[in-house]
């Protein structure tokens, strides 16, 4: 009797582990994270800048896209009701410049951005310009994630990018600035 009680209680412990909470949404769906290459420009581009070289440093992604859900077109706008989205970079390059935000604005924490959704064009975009006033080296590492969060707790999409002309296979951008 005590074997079959043990079996029982085993099996409907199994069961309700498997089949979890109906309607419970997937946090960490694989379709709601991909792999965008070239989507961060820093114009112009090069290994060496001069003191008071101004760069620019931008995103534009379209709400309506085909980069989840193998290639299935989605509006992030009306999937997610995000009216930006944060980019996670390093900040390296923000630091010690001028820096002058044409399109977005910086997020509540360093190394965080936030691109505005922009309802004449339809894109989420954002646009720094730098001033390179810090002499020295500088490290901006590629592997760079923007994230789309939703209202509801996992309603999210991720899009993990990279800077645009970066040489192939590289995480980091080194360069100078004398």
């Amino acid at each position: 009797m005590g074997t079959k009680l043990l079996k029982l209680t085993s099996l409907l412990l199994l069961a309700a582990t498997l089949t979890g909470c109906p309607g419970e949404e997937e946090c960490f769906a694989p379709a709601a994270i991909t792999q965008v290459d070239d989507l961060i420009l820093i114009s112009p581009f090069q290994q060496i800048y001069n003191q008071g070289d101004v760069i620019t440093f931008s995103v534009t992604i379209p709400a309506t896209n085909n980069y989840f859900n193998d290639g299935t077109e989605i509006n992030l706008l009306e999937a997610t009701n995000a009216f930006e989205a944060r980019l996670i970079c390093t900040d390296q390059i923000f630091i010690g410049n001028n820096v002058e935000f044409v399109k977005g604005s910086p997020g509540s924490v360093n190394g965080w951005f936030n691109l505005i959704y922009n309802n004449e064009n339809q894109l989420y975009e954002l646009e720094i310009k730098v001033t390179l006033n810090k002499i020295g080296t500088y490290t901006i590492y590629t592997a760079d994630s923007i994230a789309f969060q939703g209202e509801k707790i996992c309603n999210r999409y991720t899009i993990e990018t990279n800077i645009i002309d970066n040489e192939p296979g590289r995480s980091d951008f080194i360069f100078t600035v004398q």
